[in-house]
């Protein structure tokens, strides 16, 4: 199997992307306790549904596993990236401790091979692609209201992996049943939307 991946880039030209020689049903595996992506993003919060409200985050890969060059060009932000996501989550549960507020959400992320260059000012341009994943999560992310800083720890469960083509091969992102966790710092914004930034990464957390 050769190494060369070709994938189309959100401008309509050709990216080339290394890729380790990896089973075309398990190309990129969520497993084995590893690194599987890096991320920015936004977080926007809303007072609905009640009692607790929702929040939706969203945002661009900047490392995948296995992938050599996850943008399509220079420079390297929401513009150019060739993978993006889109979280949707209910808050289930706050708890206040001092200047700590701790909230428990429920929901899904997709991720999506980017079509057009997505912009942090209409957050439905992240999920304006082709969903290439879908999982359910559940959220702890924790405040401190003293700082304005914030921490969120995910916990992922891959619900649907669809193949897409990379280089007239059929592949995926993981598999159904595999699982990651994302660990988030991020920080409030003054005056929403949108209601904090962020950055992070992912750590699979499926058996091999």
């Amino acid at each position: 199997m050769r190494a060369s991946i070709i994938v189309a880039s959100v401008a309509g030209s050709v990216v080339l992307l290394g890729l380790p020689s990896i089973a075309s049903d398990d190309r990129i595996p969520f497993v084995g306790d590893e690194l599987v992506f890096e991320l920015v993003g936004e977080v926007t919060n809303f007072a609905t549904p009640p009692p607790f409200g929702s929040s939706i985050q969203y945002g661009y890969l900047t490392k995948v596993r296995g992938i050599d060059d996850v943008f399509s060009g220079s420079p390297h932000n929401e513009t150019t990236a060739l993978f993006t996501f889109f979280n949707e989550a209910t808050t289930t549960e706050t708890n206040v401790d001092g200047p700590l507020r701790i909230n428990a959400r429920d929901g899904t992320t997709t991720i999506y091979l980017n079509s057009a260059p997505a912009s942090f000012a209409n957050p439905d341009s992240f999920r304006s692609g082709t969903p290439i994943q879908i999982s359910s999560l559940h959220q702890q992310a924790i405040v401190d209201t003293a700082t304005n800083t914030f921490t969120a720890v995910f916990v992922n469960t891959i619900t649907e992996a669809n193949k897409f083509t990379l280089n007239d091969e059929e592949v995926k992102l993981g598999r159904k049943g595999q699982a990651f966790r994302a660990t988030l710092t991020g920080h409030l914004n003054a005056v929403a939307p949108p209601s904090g930034f962020f950055g992070g990464y992912a750590v699979s957390t499926s058996g091999r």
